[in-house]
């Protein structure tokens, strides 16, 4: 080994020619990199979706969504299958386990489907699909003085020149209704001409095809023969003849019928800051770049502004790259920050040229992260920079330990390759030991369940990959770059009096450690060594005041925690059956609130707070929109955090105190930027056979929930739907062969329209419906006008063959895994409640209470709460065995069972620490202060790997115990003080960060900052303490073993090892005869050594 380490040691050029070519590499693959907000992933998710045109929530629940439960129950490969009935369609929702592969699955139930022979007729095809997760990078909006019919079509055409761009290939419109060809019959006319509407849409349909009549093969040419009778518009349709006589009078449809060449009768409306505005959002695929598209598209709108037309507006709303963009910049921040501050505490301890070859640990490893990175198909983005940032102190720690044994030697007297060479071999062992209990703590993190183990699985590969290059750098290329390391003994020559100076003053802070050492630490070392049972009785006090602290509740725990956005939307849903302009009057109220807030609201630049608004009636802002002209929605694009001054939490409450009671409005919620995977806080499931049950249970769980001070927003996903009208056919109907097909269909035609024809129209898909008026469908009283046709071709009032009944339906049934399903949802305001502590109250007192009254009732508590449970039910497993691992690689290098334990006693410990940081910062624990937690495990174990490995090779040259754990505990001082500096003062510009980006991380960075910090103290006297303390325990079950009281290096396995040839040959008194154990019984000769 020492012939290799030499062999690295003296060659310089190699060691330069492998640091060009990582950081080369390095920044090669950097600008290779896909650039993505946030790393791509499968949801795991399968959808099927039945349109069955004109039929209600049960009619559906009936013929689709049951039909595809028993088609797809008992798919292997299935978690989990929700199916929701709405009116006109069915879908079904499968949520696949985790490891199984999707395609698969979607294949097992695309045949399962597919061989279902019993939908309805009207029933269009199963649409089977995995759900993308689609990351959307850019949001345009157009607006001006245009039509609703202009706004469309220039966005249409601003679609296809985006999709025409380089780098874009997914675009799409929003906010914009479908066209629709309406023809609309009055009552009147059809007993005028005698027609029903199968008549008049089948004259439509029969004129509007066109059909290949096959070849004329002649002998010069081939000639393709085609009937030609397409129609596109309803200028087109006008001119179809319904009817034509013997003597030649022909009726065009324009004659009976009013044709509407429109859009679709609900409506979806959408405004930017009051004009009226359609929406295209750019989406990006996995091999297009974000940043990319971002300045593709910013170009492309310079160039638009230049030729847009008087009155019209074309502009960004919002672009998900401002963040990526934002956390790039905070890692080069941070990074920058940190790495003079490395810099600087190795400055100041050590010397120049250590400092920076140090520091250099940095760039170098993150460099080679990037290369393995872009090898292994990763991508740039926020969870993957955040591993960078997260990384930033760490790497240094090896190089530390390394520089500091090469600059111990070199001070000791040997020779710049002597020293280089010996300070390498001196803590390789430990310190390739310690890079591997980091990188094992790790990999619990690549195993995480649920989505937010996906959504984080990039985070440990690129720690793990800073960790692999920064122990080959430190091993390999370093000690070629300190081959030349000056005498740090030597007088200083130098004729520059700046430069005298400067020696001076970093030799003076050298020597000042140094003296601590030696006048401070030591002594109080020693102190606690002779106090060592009290000082373990302080440190177990301390392991209980936490618990206490986290159990009592005064360290909260949030899954996710509140982040400052600029983005705040409110959701607003009315009645089902609202007419549009109730609806529309709604969302005005909502959107005069929010300017009524941001006017009263200062700002710290004293901009504006707002800097758009978006309002949308007949569809939901959301991340999976509804659509009914019932539902509306307001989202406000903020000015930045840092910019405003004002949480926009706190802007939420006051915008929702300014809207004040809605009287008839269902639900009004209130979103901001989610820290992690969508959920609402508190979610619970309902589940059972008997829906009033069901409905009954849910109103005593939003009662129970509104007893909970700061709980909000709280309310059902069940909602009564429309009234209905139901009509059923009387017996004597039959004489006149009547079915109840005929009436359901006759009806259905006048109300819903009889889809005569679907044509595509350019990019569109265009329906002609055959209907009543619009008038006619407006009143009552026109109902009761309606005929229904007989079989021999007479009419007949509708009233007089069918019975007709007033009662409400359903609005959405939804059902899970077979049963019948309602969810209640609610925010909670973590400045007055705890949502954990409000479940565990639920689940201690009132949902038994619940299963008792509603036998058969199912509750299941979901949301953000079902993704914890999925992450930490992996972490169950994976924490342990990372654990296990940690003390197997100890265990190992130590050859010993009872010293790694002692230095497994730094998790909790450091854990602890962790725990205090959040409490000292202000900050409630979360679900990535745990994955901290877990990181932390493999970081705090390495200081004590250092210190026990000296304090054994202390022993292992003939010192007495306790002198061997002092000179230890003082040899390895300053490697374990900057190696915790340089941890604590890589992360600390990110603990001190106020952006918003930050917010979501920060609780990571202080599990590892204040858990390494805690757990140093802990090192360099805990540690020793309990060493002694099991030094105590061999004596004395060697005292009951033997018969007598052995000296404490006797019972130590440290005095078996070899002597290393490379250990610093510090002056040591003779081991010592130390006093026994109060009195030692007389021996007459010493047994051999016991060891443990």
């Amino acid at each position: 080994m020492r012939s290799i380490m030499e062999a690295f040691a003296r060659n310089r050029v190699f060691a330069n020619v492998i640091l060009l070519i990582i950081l080369i590499g390095g920044i090669v693959a950097g600008f290779r990199m896909i650039k993505e907000t946030f790393p791509e992933f499968s949801l795991d998710m399968i959808t099927v979706e039945v349109v069955y045109p004109g039929a209600d929530p049960e009619e559906v629940e009936e013929g689709i969504c049951r039909k595809i439960e028993e088609a797809i129950d008992g798919v292997e490969g299935i978690k989990q299958y929700t199916t929701y009935s709405v009116e006109n369609a069915g879908t079904a929702l499968i949520e696949v386990k985790e490891n199984w592969d999707v395609q698969e699955v979607l294949d097992k139930v695309r045949s399962k489907v597919d061989a279902i022979s019993t939908f309805p007729g009207d029933a269009e095809k199963p649409v089977i699909t995995d759900l993308p997760l689609k990351d959307i990078v850019c949001l345009l909006y157009l607006s001006g003085d245009l039509s609703e019919r202009g706004l469309k079509e220039w966005a249409n055409d601003v679609e296809d020149e985006i999709k025409n761009l380089p780098g874009i290939s997914q675009v799409g419109v929003f906010g914009a209704r479908e066209y629709e060809i309406s023809i609309e019959i009055s009552e009147e006319r059809l007993q005028e001409y005698g027609l029903s509407f199968d008549q008049v849409a089948g004259a439509v349909a029969r004129s509007n095809l066109n059909l290949a009549g096959g070849a004329i093969r002649t002998q010069g040419e081939e000639i393709r023969v085609r009937t030609l009778g397409r129609k596109y518009t309803g200028k087109e349709l006008s001119e179809i003849v319904v009817l034509a006589s013997e003597n030649g009078d022909i009726i065009t449809l324009d004659r009976i019928a009013a044709i509407r060449d429109g859009f679709a009768e609900d409506p979806v409306e959408a405004t930017i800051d009051g004009e009226r505005a359609v929406l295209v959002h750019i989406f990006k695929t996995s091999e297009e770049d974000s940043l990319g598209i971002s300045k593709t598209v910013h170009k492309f709108l310079e160039e638009k502004q230049k030729v847009l037309p008087p009155g019209a507006k074309i502009g960004l709303l919002y672009e998900s790259t401002d963040i990526l963009k934002a956390r790039i910049n905070l890692l080069l921040k941070n990074g920058l920050v940190g790495l003079i501050l490395v810099l600087i505490l190795l400055f100041l301890f050590l010397n120049a040229r250590l400092s920076f070859w140090g520091g250099m640990g940095i760039p170098v490893s993150m460099a080679g992260a990037l290369i393995i990175c872009w090898s292994l198909g990763a991508t740039i983005n926020m969870i993957s920079l955040f591993g960078f940032i997260l990384v930033l102190g760490i790497v240094v720690d090896d190089a530390i330990v390394v520089g500091e044994s090469i600059y111990q030697h070199r001070q000791n007297g040997e020779g710049p390759l002597e020293a280089a060479v010996n300070g390498v071999l001196e803590v390789g062992m430990p310190v390739t030991a310690a890079v591997i209990t980091t990188v094992v703590a790790f990999i619990p993190l690549m195993f995480v369940g649920g989505i937010m183990g996906k959504f984080i699985a990039i985070l440990p590969v690129v720690v793990i990959a800073c960790l692999a290059i920064s122990l080959f750098e430190c091993l390999f290329l370093m000690p070629a770059h300190l081959s030349h390391l000056p005498d740090p003994n030597a007088e200083d020559k130098s004729r520059f009096a700046p430069i005298r100076v400067w020696n001076a003053f970093f030799k003076g802070f050298s020597r000042g450690l140094e003296g601590f050492v030696k006048r401070v630490y030591m002594p109080v070392l020693e102190k606690a060594l002779t106090w060592r049972y009290v000082s373990l009785c302080i440190a177990i006090a301390i392991l209980m005041l936490t618990m206490g602290l986290v159990a009592g509740g005064l360290i909260k725990f949030q899954v996710f925690p509140d982040i400052d956005g600029f983005v705040m939307t409110a959701n607003v849903e009315l009645p089902q059956g609202t007419p549009p302009a109730v609806t529309q009057e709604a969302v005005k109220r909502i959107d005069d609130a929010l300017l009524r807030v941001a006017e009263r609201t200062p700002t710290l630049t004293g901009e504006p707070m707002i800097k758009s608004r978006l309002s949308l009636v007949g569809q939901t802002l959301e991340d999976i929109p509804e659509n009914g002209p019932h539902l509306g929605g307001v989202q406000a694009i903020m000015l930045e955090s840092e910019y405003r001054g004002v949480h926009s939490k706190d802007l939420m409450v006051e915008w929702e105190k300014e809207i004040g009671l809605m009287p008839g409005v269902k639900s009004l919620t209130f979103t901001g930027l989610s820290a992690g995977p969508p959920g609402a806080p508190i979610e619970i499931w309902l589940q059972g056979k008997d829906m009033n049950e069901i409905i009954a249970a849910s109103e005593e769980l939003m009662e129970k929930l509104a007893t909970y001070e700061g709980v909000n927003q709280i309310r059902s996903d069940y909602a009564a739907g429309k009234n209905e009208m139901r009509l059923e056919l009387k017996p004597e109907a039959r004489t006149l062969g009547l079915t109840v097909n005929d009436l359901a269909r006759q009806v259905n035609s006048g109300y819903y329209g009889y889809e005569a024809v679907r044509l595509q129209r350019g990019r569109d898909d265009v329906r002609v419906k055959v209907r009543y008026t619009q008038d006619e469908r407006s009143r009552l009283s026109d109902f009761k006008e309606m005929h229904v046709r007989t079989p021999d071709g007479s009419e007949v009032p509708l009233y007089s063959v069918a019975n007709v009944s007033f009662s409400p339906g359903y609005s959405r049934i939804t059902r899970t895994d077979g049963l019948r399903r309602v969810a209640v949802s609610a925010g909670v305001d973590s400045n007055k409640a705890n949502t954990t502590e409000i479940l565990v109250d639920l689940n201690r007192s009132f949902f038994s209470g619940l299963k008792e009254k509603y036998p058969g009732l199912l509750v299941a508590v979901q949301g953000e709460q079902k993704k914890m449970r999925e992450s930490f039910g992996s972490l169950m497993i994976g924490f342990p065995a990372a654990l296990l691992g940690i003390l197997v690689i100890i265990a190992i290098m130590f050859r010993s069972y009872l010293q790694p334990l002692i230095i497994m006693v730094t998790v909790p410990f450091g854990i602890i620490g962790g725990i205090f940081g959040h409490l000292l910062l202000g900050y409630d624990l979360s679900m990535m202060s745990a994955f901290g937690a877990v990181a932390l495990a493999g970081v705090v174990v390495n200081d004590a790997i250092v210190l026990i490995e000296r304090i054994n090779e202390n022993i292992a040259e003939g010192m007495g115990f306790r002198e061997a754990i002092i000179k230890g505990g003082g040899r390895r001082f300053r490697a374990i003080f900057l190696t915790t500096l340089s941890t604590v003062g890589g992360l600390t510009p990110l603990l001190m960060e106020t952006d918003l980006q930050a917010r979501f991380l920060i609780p990571m960075g202080i599990s590892l900052a204040a858990g390494v910090a805690f757990a140093t103290l802990l090192t360099l006297l805990l540690i020793p303490c309990l060493l002694m303390i099991l030094n105590d325990f061999r004596r004395t079950v060697h005292f009951f073993w033997r018969g007598y009281w052995p000296t404490r290096r006797e019972v130590e396995p440290a005095i078996n090892r070899p002597v290393q040839s490379y250990a610093l040959k510090e002056e040591c008194e003779p081991a010592e005869q130390e006093s026994p154990l109060p009195s030692p019984l007389p021996h007459e000769e010493e047994p051999p050594p016991l060891t443990l």
